[in-house]
């Protein structure tokens, strides 16, 4: 062998296990450097890339299990092209197949688009290779299927529909994901370690999800990791899942494996199990950290002889020998630093992942991400038996801050003396300016509103402001904390007033002078996200919750008030992107969470909870599971009707309305009213607030009770407690609106116009609110006075608004059967016919009609008036001449529900 070639042997482990992109760039710098050695060592990568006779044959074929075997003829890279575009332009379903995406062992993924008109989808389209079929495939094909079918989680694509090809062959429809492999994507965006690891917890919570619905996947690799252009993980590729414990009618070989990612036991022909999963979780964690193998990669064809696996080599060795750019990868500035992160607690997770026995890895997928979330918080892991020693060691790291103080006491006495001197005096300065800013503010606000009472009267805009003056008038630099607690207590006086924009950026201003107190920044992060929340700005709520949340877990030992307000602040950026089910697992936590506080605490964070979760089931139109949500939360603030369950009582008021019982609606109603106005008086805002649902309750009960005098009471209480620019004189509005269109509809429409543009400015045009108000406009605007031409002359602004509010509705996956009905009414009247390759409004109506009632017999009940009008309607298009005016009642089939606060 000549020197040229040993030093080209020297490098072809080095560089043989590099991702091509990597491997790319790697070979066109050695190119530039030494063009000798590049081609002795392409030469030897070109026939390392060479198939070995036993490489391109199926594993099942290999362990000898029967019906499996499959004839290749036909079968090479040309036939399968001309194969899988022979379908394009062809439809499937409802479904017309655009361009191929790509093409595996089993099946073919095209990309298509709805082409019956109804709405525009595009969707990932999945048909198995008819050069390669066979009935294993079809048999695995239909298993990936069901599969999707069963699985609803956020990081995992989502099936929509399916079918069966002329031939005989299934395929499946699959929400579109432009996506990239998660190691690729980690090294793209040069991901810390701490990052890459919070990325790979998605795709693990994924998988334990799949495992929990008894589904395993079996072909864990970052090839089936999609990161999407957001950041999200997505888990893809069920092709080769199986149920555990055994499948559908029978054992179901395995028909194929993916190298470097199976476990022993699967080399060995055994079975799969969460074992062999986590086994590949653990290769994937090796990839993201180090960008190498446990162990050295041989061919397929050598890892399927049986040999008993070698011993993994921890992520920190590995790390030892990376080429330079793996480090710079993971913003580390040499093999040294990213050696130093991953020793120790790492190393341990990652070599428990990949041990060769499965007993001796991780229980559960469950078990892996417990460790994982541990090594985030700096808290022992379990895969790590360090003994005291490392658990006072993870204490310290923790406490980093305190742990340093200590020692300086102890290590320099006469230091701390001195010290101790300068906090004395330091402490007197900030009880004068404590004393400062209480006196500013028992002048002006009063001292409830600093202390935070929740039943106190919200100050007057000109108060606040005169505050807000003189507070920035005091001297408090060497005070940062107590202004900042002060402009938090400002900022929610702003909120309560409805001026979220400026409450916004005082709560931002606090947070900035906390940047460097990690215990007091997670109050003010709390404050953020509810404001974020308050104006539908959900992801940057989630990412304020998540940081305030990360802070917390350095600083504090158990939660208190401040972790579960942002946990809770987290459960409502879920719900606000659509992300329902980790909505409700975060709510569930918090429940669980917070057995650690005092009783009252505790009995009035459930409280909270319970309402918050019956607020979304409502949403969701789950009536049943939204009235005993709210039922509980009313039961256990007890029988001397506690004020913390008085927003339940007003949310099970308007559910009431909603189910067609408006007279113990109005009982509730007026209850709450009675009681708000001997607790609180009659001129608090709360009050206020009880006196418009009283008379929202009556109007669906007895229409006619509901007069211009009780009208004109309940406006100049709205007025004098909140103004005209705070969203509660936007739902005054609404009902105003509802009340006037029965004798003035011009006027009546005018209301409603005004309330949706006002929601729209203070709580954004995709909440609930403002959507529940455009919904009531287009109501409004589809009604004529008698007489009036057959299409209302706002026809088209009607239907812009309903579909809206039915786009809104898709994307944030709740029903809205009412809206449907309404906008296929709409289109009926606008009755255009069909133009080019656009359905005819009867058409669109029709359709529209058949996914509303579906709605409305799921949610609502076949025997529910809603639904008794959507069935009604398709069974017979009414005369133009005889559709209703404007419903002169809250508790009629065409008007919207109202919605959730």
């Amino acid at each position: 062998m000549s020197d040229l070639e040993a030093r080209a042997l020297a490098l072809f482990d080095d560089y043989v296990d590099l991702p091509p992109p990597r491997r790319a760039a790697a070979l066109a710098r050695l190119a530039a450097q030494d063009a000798p050695l590049h081609a002795a060592l392409d030469r030897l990568l070109v026939a390392d890339a060479a198939d070995h006779p036993l490489d391109n044959v199926g594993f099942s074929d290999l362990l000898g299990l029967p019906g499996t075997s499959e004839d290749p003829a036909g079968s090479d890279g040309d036939g399968d092209g001309e194969a899988a575009s022979d379908r394009i332009g062809n439809r499937l379903g409802p479904w017309r197949i655009d361009r191929v995406l790509g093409t595996g062992g089993m099946g073919t993924v095209y990309e298509a688009s709805r082409a019956d008109g109804q709405y525009e989808k595009r969707v990932a389209l999945k048909c198995i290779r008819t050069e390669m079929s066979s009935p294993s495939l079809i048999d695995a094909f239909m298993r990936e299927r069901n599969h999707l079918a069963q699985l609803e989680h956020p990081h995992i694509a989502p099936l929509l529909d399916g079918g069966i090809e002329a031939d005989g062959h299934p395929w499946f429809a699959m929400q579109l994901l432009h996506g990239t492999s998660i190691d690729l994507w980690a090294d793209q965006q040069a991901l810390n370690l701490t990052e890459r690891i919070r990325l790979l917890l998605q795709a693990c919570d994924a998988l334990h999800y799949a495992h929990s619905q008894g589904v395993l996947h079996q072909d864990i690799k970052p090839g089936n990791v999609l990161v999407a252009q957001d950041g999200r993980v997505y888990l893809v590729d069920f092709g080769l899942s199986a149920v555990m414990g055994g499948t559908e009618g029978g054992a179901s070989p395995r028909i194929a494996v993916s190298h470097g990612y199976a476990a022993p036991e699967i080399l060995a022909g055994e079975a799969s199990s969460v074992a062999s999963e986590i086994y590949a979780l653990g290769v994937m964690l090796y990839q993201l950290l180090v960008a190498n193998w446990p162990r050295p990669l041989l061919p397929l064809h050598a890892s399927l002889s049986r040999l008993p696996p070698g011993k993994p080599h921890p992520p920190s060795v590995l790390a030892d020998a990376a080429w330079a750019g793996v480090a710079s990868q993971r913003r580390c500035r040499d093999n040294a630093q990213l050696r130093k992160q991953v020793r120790g607690d790492l190393d341990a997770i990652a070599l428990k992942c990949v041990a060769a026995a499965p007993g001796d890895r991780y229980a559960s997928v469950g078990a892996l991400i417990a460790d994982l979330h541990h090594w985030l918080a700096r808290e022992p892991v379990a895969a790590r038996d360090g003994g005291r020693l490392y658990v006072a060691r993870r204490f310290v790291q923790r406490h980093a801050v305190a742990s340093a103080l200590a020692a300086g006491t102890l290590l320099f006495a006469l230091v701390a003396a001195g010290a101790f001197a300068w906090y004395h005096l330091r402490d007197q300065q900030e009880s004068r300016d404590m004393q400062a800013v209480s006196t500013l503010f028992e002048e002006t606000l009063g001292a409830a509103t600093l202390s935070g009472l929740a039943e106190t009267r919200p100050s007057s805009r000109q108060l606040l402001e005169q505050t807000e003056a003189h507070l920035r008038r005091l001297p408090l630099a060497s005070s940062p904390a107590l202004k900042a607690r002060a402009l938090v207590s400002l900022a929610r006086s702003y909120a309560v007033l409805g001026d979220y924009p400026h409450a916004l950026v005082l709560a931002d201003e606090a947070n900035g002078l906390l940047a460097d107190d990690p215990v007091l920044r997670p109050e003010t992060h709390a404050t953020l996200a509810t404001l974020l929340n308050l104006q539908a700005r959900h992801a940057e709520a989630r990412d304020v919750a998540l940081a305030g949340l990360q802070q917390i877990t350095t600083s504090r030992h158990k939660a208190d008030t401040t972790s579960l307000g942002l946990l809770t602040e987290l459960a409502r950026a879920h719900w606000g992107l659509s992300d329902h089910a980790a909505a409700f697992e975060t709510l569930a936590f918090v429940d669980g969470t917070a057995d650690g506080l005092p009783a009252p605490l505790a009995r009035t964070t459930r409280i909270d909870l319970l309402t918050l979760r019956g607020q979304w089931h409502a949403q969701l139109l789950n009536l049943g599971d939204a009235h005993r949500d709210l039922r509980d939360a009313i039961a256990l603030a007890g029988a001397d009707r506690s004020p913390a369950a008085d927003t339940a009582r007003e949310l099970l008021s308007t559910l009431l309305v909603r189910e067609g019982h408006p007279q113990d609606a109005l009982r509730i109603a007026g209850d709450l009213l009675a009681s708000r106005q001997q607790r609180l008086g009659p001129t608090h805002p709360d009050t206020s607030r009880s006196l418009r649902l009283k008379l929202e309750a009556a109007l669906a009960a007895a229409p006619a009770s509901v007069d211009d005098a009780a009208l004109r009471h309940a406006h100049e209480a709205i007025v004098a407690s909140f103004g005209t620019h705070h969203p509660e004189y936007a739902r005054q509005r609404l009902l105003e609106a509802r009340v006037s269109a029965r004798t003035d509809l011009a006027q009546g429409i005018g209301y409603a116009r005004e309330a949706a543009t006002l929601l729209e400015s203070t709580l954004g045009p995709r909440h609930e609110a403002t959507l529940a108000a455009k919904e009531t406009l287009a109501t409004l605007l589809l009604a004529s006075p008698t007489g009036a031409i057959p299409a209302p002359p706002h026809i088209e602004d009607a239907i812009g608004l309903l579909q809206e509010v039915i786009q809104a509705a898709h994307q944030g996956r709740w029903p809205a059967p009412v809206a449907r009905l309404a906008l296929a009414q709409a289109l009926r009247l606008r009755a255009r016919p069909q133009e080019r390759d656009t359905p005819s409004d009867d058409a669109s109506a029709e359709r529209l009609l058949q996914d509303a009632l579906v709605e409305a017999r799921r949610h609502l009940g076949a025997d529910h008036a809603i639904t008794r009008q959507i069935r009604y309607s398709l069974m017979a298009r009414p005369p133009v001449r005889e559709r209703s005016a404007v419903p002169d009642d809250g508790n009629r089939a065409s008007t919207p529900p109202q919605q959730g606060l």
